[in-house]
């Protein structure tokens, strides 16, 4: 962590408008995949079953596949734009009321993402397009394990098990990064060219004796 404390301004800059501008293309992009893709393969004309033809946008990939994708397409996207803002706006730079109002609203945002809008969608996309319901079995237990008895794993339940392990997992990362970043000067190497005195015109000085 030490590393981006030492950045330079100009590398600090050009990594994070990087990191905007390709946020930005990047969650357009996965706009656009999200809606199409959204789009069922077949629809029903004149009481028969024909492909759906989406114009301009046909190319589009569709089914529960192709909306994970871009699902996971548009989350690298909001990454990429936190990050970006981060590191144009706050990494390295002397702290204001104004800045630290900013930062407190970038992670306010993360959190909203990591903790509200992932898990919902993550549950909509299971309900709607994977179609992971209470009445449908994933698991059959076997009957010799339970004495006997019928016991059936549903859909339901693994889905509802994926968030709840995304939770802790998030929850043990978002801890460990907050640990990280407060000691984010701590553990870089003495260096010797902070321990010379040098001139102004960049030539190390030697006290002299007596």
């Amino acid at each position: 962590m030490y590393r981006l404390a030492e950045l330079s301004d100009s590398r600090r800059k050009s990594i994070g408008w990087g990191l905007l501008g390709m946020g930005f293309v990047t969650l357009v992009i996965a706009v656009v995949w999200i809606h199409y893709s959204s789009f069922p393969e077949t629809h029903i004309v004149d009481g028969q079953e024909v492909p759906l033809v989406l114009d301009q946008f046909d190319w589009v990939p569709r089914g529960w596949l192709s909306k994970g994708l871009a699902y996971l397409a548009s989350f690298a996207a909001s990454q990429m734009l936190v990050v970006g803002a981060l590191f144009v706006w706050v990494l390295n730079q002397k702290m204001t009321w104004a800045r630290a109002l900013f930062a407190s609203f970038v992670t306010w945002i993360e959190l909203v993402l990591i903790f509200g809008i992932v898990p919902s969608e993550w549950l909509n996309f299971a309900q709607t397009d994977l179609d992971w319901s209470s009445q449908r079995v994933a698991v059959a237990i076997p009957a010799w394990l339970i004495l006997g008895n019928e016991v059936n794993l549903s859909w339901a339940a693994i889905k509802d098990s994926i968030s709840m392990g995304y939770h802790i997992v998030m929850l043990v990362a978002a801890a460990v990064f907050t640990l990280q970043l407060q000691r984010m000067r701590q553990g870089a190497p003495p260096s010797a060219e902070k321990s010379e005195v040098r001139s102004p015109y960049g030539r190390p000085l030697v006290r002299g004796e007596g």
